[in-house]
């Protein structure tokens, strides 16, 4: 099972709607759920991702902003 965390709930540029759906366009069925943990930070304060990533001892950890997720409307 693929694993998503997201914060980035303060930032009112991005909707975590459109975080998770660019998210599952991104990583499709292709690629083993079991052995993916996806970080991901909605603003550059990076609070998910600053004491380093608990989930990394099991599987492969993707850090990723969610500016590099969705890009922004204007």
């Amino acid at each position: 099972m693929k694993k998503i965390k997201y914060c980035g709930n303060c930032n009112p540029d991005v909707h975590p709607k459109d975080v998770k759906n660019a998210l599952e366009k991104l990583f499709t069925d292709d690629i083993p759920r079991e052995d993916i943990s996806i970080m991901v930070n909605g603003c550059s304060r990076a609070c998910l991702t600053k004491k380093g990533p608990a989930d990394n001892a099991k599987g492969k950890t993707i850090i990723l902003s969610s500016q590099e997720v969705v890009r922004r409307k204007e």
